[in-house]
């Protein structure tokens, strides 16, 4: 595999050679730990089918065990001491990332979930404090030295965690780390608040919490672009029913107009938008999970990340309940993975990164923000005179198309629920520069109302993806 890179405007990832890269990750966070051998097949098997092209994994993750043990149940340190890792355990880790390779993933990889930092969890908990300045860096240190091979390796710190939290200041802890994984990685160590080129090849960002007193959730809010270790942003937007994470993105491009962002842990489908779970109207739809997704990407996100609630941490039958109703299996055939997939083509028919937003074109853009569905967002691509705006909801909306289109448009609507295309009869007349269009009824709510000078570019193809992979003497378990 080729290795990433950030492109030069700092808005995206592109490969060696240059081209663009569509990132649309799962949130594998326990796969590692988790999933025995041919389990690993098939998760990754059908995923790859579904279009995605990254997992977000974590190594060492407590939240199931404390002794972080794999699926033969081997821990993952000897005496819980980090500086001591089982060879057998990592070996497993190898294995997996092995198999992300093979087929085809890019892989963001947390060294340590943020609890072995912080000593808390979020039930109350409290544990060892695996992680510390004594030791942090030897770890990332030998880790890196481990992965320097690999080029599909992306790196994330932090792990649902801020970096200052509870009174205390984690942040020599994770920098620390992060020289760690330099040295490993390069074969010299890098200081963290010194800018030098080798930072940027190894693509670090930090993985926040979504702060419930602040709202903080982005990467930056608790480092400084002098933490020269940090190349792109990661958002936690959260399980929340109404954050805005369009505004969220919009903030980061604003302020770190170098570093690409993107909506790292957004609304997880049949996730609890309310703790304590409140009732059966409290856990999020395939709608939400869609929203933030062409909410993030039509206002500047390099990317997207999915998730689920019963994937996320590979639930078994055994731990099923009022959260995880599917287990990990069953849920990767949930209806919005398969709308991930209506997502990837139309990532492929409308690269993103050649699209910049554009919501000066939008009469309605400020008013009725209250009404978070009422909220439409829109991209152009100026070169190809293609203009995309995103309708969560069925509505009317005036177009400012001055300096785009001249006196008509062909236009059409595309259904992110059903991946359906709605030609409009046209082509529609462009009066004074300003269009007037109502959003096309449907049985979803939300629409992409695509514009463009040149019919022939309106159409979304499905794509195949991952089509002759399957190996169809892997056999797959899910009781172990």
């Amino acid at each position: 595999m080729e290795r990433l890179r950030i492109s030069d405007n700092g808005r995206y990832f592109v490969r060696e050679d240059g081209s663009p890269f569509i990132w649309l990750a799962d949130t594998a966070w326990t796969v590692p730990a988790r999933l025995k051998w041919d389990d690993v097949h098939y998760y990754m098997q059908t995923r790859k089918e579904q279009g995605f092209t990254v997992l977000q994994m974590v190594v060492l993750d407590p939240e199931f065990n404390e002794e972080m043990k794999n699926p033969c149940g081997i821990p993952a340190l000897h005496d819980q001491d980090l500086l001591k890792p089982d060879e057998a355990y990592f070996s497993y880790v190898d294995w997996v990332l092995d198999q992300a390779e093979k087929y085809g993933f890019y892989v963001l990889l947390l060294p340590c979930w943020g609890e072995l930092v912080v000593g808390w969890d979020w039930s109350g908990g409290t544990h060892k404090k695996y992680v510390t300045l004594q030791n942090a860096e030897a770890y990332g240190c030998w880790l890196g030295d481990r992965m320097k091979h690999r080029k599909n390796i992306l790196w994330c710190l932090g792990g649902d965690r801020m970096p200052v939290c509870r009174g205390e200041d984690y942040r020599p802890v994770w920098r620390s780390l992060a020289e760690g994984l330099s040295k490993g990685l390069t074969g010299h160590k890098l200081c963290y608040d010194s800018a030098h080129e080798d930072w940027k090849k190894l693509l670090i960002t930090y993985h926040a919490c979504h702060e419930a007193e602040t709202g903080l959730c982005s990467t930056f809010s608790y480092w400084t672009e002098e933490d020269a270790w940090i190349s792109f942003i990661m958002l936690q937007s959260g399980h929340g029913a109404f954050k805005k994470n369009y505004l969220l993105v919009e903030e980061e491009r604003k302020n770190h107009p170098s570093y690409p962002v993107w909506d790292g842990e957004p609304a997880y489908e049949h996730m609890p938008m309310t703790w304590p779970v409140e009732d059966e109207n409290s856990f999020h739809g395939t709608y939400i999970v869609r929203k933030r997704a062409y909410w993030a990407l039509l206002s500047g996100a390099f990317g997207h990340t999915y998730g689920h609630s019963s994937v996320w941490c590979t639930a078994t039958q055994k731990e099923k309940n009022m959260i995880c109703r599917e287990t990990w299996d069953e849920a990767l055939q949930s209806e919005g993975s398969g709308q991930m997939k209506i997502l990837r083509d139309f990532m492929e028919a409308y690269p993103l990164h050649s699209f910049i937003p554009c919501q000066q074109r939008l009469f309605r853009q400020s008013s009725e923000e209250d009404v978070l569905d009422l909220h439409e967002q829109a991209a152009e691509n100026r070169e190809e005179k293609i203009l995309l705006v995103y309708f969560a909801a069925e509505t009317e909306e005036r177009i400012d198309l001055k300096g785009l289109f001249d006196d008509e448009v062909h236009a059409a609507w595309f259904c992110p629920a059903d991946g359906t295309l709605q030609a409009v009869s046209g082509p529609l007349p462009v009066s004074d520069g300003i269009l007037s269009i109502g959003n096309a009824p449907s049985d979803a709510p939300d629409r992409v109302l695509i514009l463009a000078e040149d019919p022939d570019r309106i159409a979304v193809p499905a794509g195949t993806y991952g089509a002759g992979e399957k190996d169809d003497q892997i056999r797959k378990v899910f009781e172990w």
